[in-house]
């Protein structure tokens, strides 16, 4: 089991770093909390239950005598199930592995056991700030990207070659789902032609195509969906930066920004005809860096036109969201950090989504 500080790549001299505080912490692309965009279902096991109840066809006919025939329509349950996945890693710090870290880190005031265990130590710290990055990483990846078919590009599949599936093919993820549910030509998908060039050049946007791509995927809208928005539903657009960056450009150009934009706490938000866009900088991360096969990047253009209630995640505790385990073994003199959770997601309605790819 490797040390989780990889020194490789860190010249120590005598003026090295003597503080944290002199470190430059890079920053990680997480997706931010799953709250944010998600319902977050509680509590389920194996094979839970999502019932489903559908609405009454017609109903109503001129009654022409007491003897009225009895309707023969009834209300139709289907269902779906969560089918939640057990999630776990570990990480190990052994103080003996770093001893040059520790003029960059408080020195322990003896060796036993004040200098192999690190519990609440400035490096633990250090540690368990990353992987709580790390894990709101992962639970976005796994919830839009998983597939338990993943396969390398060289093995028929779409991700990056090199790239381990095992931290893909954990369940099948939003995206996965959406693709088999609203499928290219299906009335509520948008194609976004720029997608299919041959090139990562060719895959750019053509200027001012993102606002004819909002307003088709609007004008797709089912009217159910429709209803729901008009008794209160509240939609929004996720969306890749490239769209996000080409309506912000044709607003600029076109003067119009002034009409389609709103003030939140101070802060200008972009939205289109009332909806407001919500920019996903982890999908475009995770296209480029594990959905490449060295000449393009699979559908790097997303937008995507729901409501948070129709893509829950579902999960034993929502705290395991935020948990790490971290213990001091004794007989190892070395520390850990575990990382356990269950995880799924479902596309519930797909009438209740317009999406564009």
């Amino acid at each position: 089991m490797p040390e989780i500080f990889d020194l490789d790549a860190l010249t120590m001299n005598e003026e090295e770093a003597t503080q944290v505080s002199q470190a430059v912490f890079e920053r990680t692309i997480t997706g931010g909390e799953l709250s944010e965009t998600h319902d977050i279902v509680t509590g389920i096991e194996h094979k839970t239950q999502i019932p489903f109840i559908g609405n009454i066809g017609l109903i109503g006919k001129k009654v022409t005598s007491c003897d009225r025939g009895v309707n023969p329509a009834q209300i139709p349950l289907t269902e779906k199930f969560w089918d939640p996945v057990l999630i776990g890693d570990r990480f190990k710090h052994c103080a003996v592995d770093v001893p040059s870290l520790f003029k960059l880190f408080k020195k322990a005031q003896r060796v036993n056991p004040d200098f192999y265990d690190r519990i609440g130590s400035e490096e633990m710290g250090v540690i368990v700030s990353k992987l709580e990055q790390a894990l709101t990483a992962m639970l976005n990846r796994l919830v839009w990207f998983g597939d338990t078919a993943a396969e390398n590009v060289t093995d028929g599949g779409v991700i990056t070659d090199g790239v381990d599936v095992d931290y893909f093919n954990i369940i099948d993820g939003l995206w996965k789902q959406i693709m088999t549910e609203v499928p290219a030509g299906s009335a509520n998908h948008v194609n976004i032609a720029a997608n299919e060039g041959a090139s990562y050049a060719l895959q750019a946007l053509p200027a001012n195509s993102a606002l004819g791509i909002f307003r088709a995927m609007h004008t797709q809208i089912d009217a159910r969906f429709f209803q729901a928005i008009e008794e209160g539903a509240q939609p929004e657009f996720l969306v890749t930066r490239g769209l996000w960056q080409n309506y912000q450009d044709e607003l600029e150009d076109e003067s119009i920004g002034f009409t389609l934009a709103e003030v939140k706490d101070g802060v200008t938000q972009l939205s289109y005809r009332g909806i407001p866009i919500k920019v996903r900088h982890d999908w475009d991360n995770n296209i480029r860096a594990y959905q490449d096969n060295e000449t393009t990047w699979n559908l790097p253009h997303r937008a995507l036109l729901t409501v948070k209630e129709n893509i829950p995640v579902g999960t034993l505790s929502d705290a395991d969201f935020n948990t790490l385990e971290s213990w001091y073994e004794k007989k190892d003199k070395a520390n850990y950090i575990d990382i356990d959770l269950k995880l799924d997601t479902k596309h519930l309605l797909p009438y209740m989504t317009v999406a564009a790819y």
